[in-house]
């Protein structure tokens, strides 16, 4: 049956809309959507994406891409990090851009911490021990720390940073944070202190990572700034694999100037399978799974579908979801017929 003239096409298109996530989504999506997904970019067929009015994703969009949707006037983004999003290109093409604003910092928070905890007590090691039949509690005393009492640095103090800082009160340490933005409000800043890039490095037991990648912030851990780390600190990246050096981060797991890592991303996604991180005990990976939670998907879908109806309805969206505000105001769905006006 042919879609009815109000019908609003709808593609998802990234890893995170696997089938129990499509189950969530398609009972949470406002009537009048068309639904189509796409795991990964090969799933995505060209007629899916010329016939998308909005598209919901994880997966990056280019310039070429929206070349090739011609009825596309919205880019929703599942979450925060939208580097992936060629924004000068929607920008040029009168495609709005839009993010969930700290939806799930919360959750991207809590995984940051088990990261901590269990790289600082080296957790996956011992778990594989023990199923190896090795008892290996002599070999962890020596290396394996507690995050009680320590110092964390967290580098990007935005939804996900300030999650962070709230979380680890609980520890009793001291927490530093540093953003190019400067200090924050006092109250958002949940007892966490300002101090300048080089010295949350100098200063930090830890250094969690929760700023954007992109050019702006690539390679900004590399062999100069894993020097000025304090010897012995960890280092934890939940953010963007770009942040992060990999062969330099590699070198020095192995010399020992950094006790251990625990990252959830990658330069290259997945890992390689050659990816020298792999070989390492006092390394922790996880296959960017910190936002990825059952628990969170209806909650992600809800604000985004606000975001899209608010859009297409020509209302304003929150200002903090805004990436590339609307070129002009858009009529309204109605009854009378969909608008077709994609600049």
């Amino acid at each position: 049956m042919p879609p009815s003239p109000t019908t609003v096409r709808l593609a998802c298109l990234g890893f995170v809309f696997d089938r129990h996530a499509q189950a969530v989504i398609r009972q949470g999506a406002p009537a009048g959507f068309e639904l189509a997904f796409a795991e990964r970019p090969q799933d995505m067929s060209e007629a899916m994406l010329a016939a998308s009015e909005v598209l919901l994703v994880t997966a990056p969009v280019t310039d070429a891409m929206m070349a090739c949707a011609p009825c596309l006037r919205f880019i929703q983004k599942w979450g925060t990090g939208y580097d992936k999003i060629d924004t000068e290109a929607a920008r040029r093409r009168g495609i709005a851009v839009a993010i969930t604003a700290g939806v799930n910092a919360d959750t991207i928070a809590e995984h940051a911490i088990a990261l901590m905890l269990a790289t600082l007590r080296r957790i996956p090691l011992a778990d594989r021990a023990l199923r190896e039949g090795r008892w290996i509690s002599g070999e962890i005393r020596p290396v394996g720390q507690r995050l009680y009492g320590k110092a964390v640095g967290i580098v990007g103090f935005g939804n996900i940073g300030r999650a962070v800082a709230r979380q680890l009160r609980g520890f009793d340490g001291e927490v530093l944070y540093f953003t190019r933005r400067g200090p924050v409000a006092g109250e958002l800043a949940h007892g966490a202190r300002f101090v300048p890039f080089e010295e949350l490095l100098a200063q930090s037991d830890i250094v969690t990572l929760h700023c954007p990648g992109g050019a702006a912030n690539a390679g900004m851990i590399d062999a100069a700034a894993l020097a000025r780390m304090k010897p012995g600190a960890t280092l934890v990246n939940a953010a963007r694999g770009d942040l992060v050096v990999e062969a330099d981060l590699v070198a020095a797991l192995r010399n020992g100037r950094l006790a251990g890592a625990g990252l959830d991303v990658f330069a290259e996604e997945p890992l390689r399978a050659d990816s020298p991180l792999r070989g390492l005990d006092n390394v922790v990976l996880t296959p960017h799974s910190a936002g990825s939670l059952m628990d969170d998907v209806p909650i992600m879908a809800a604000h985004a579908f606000r975001n899209i109806t608010a859009f297409l309805g020509g209302e304003a969206l929150p200002a903090r979801d805004v990436i590339v505000p609307p070129a002009a105001p858009r009529a309204p769905v109605s009854s009378k017929g969909r608008d077709d006006d994609t600049r």
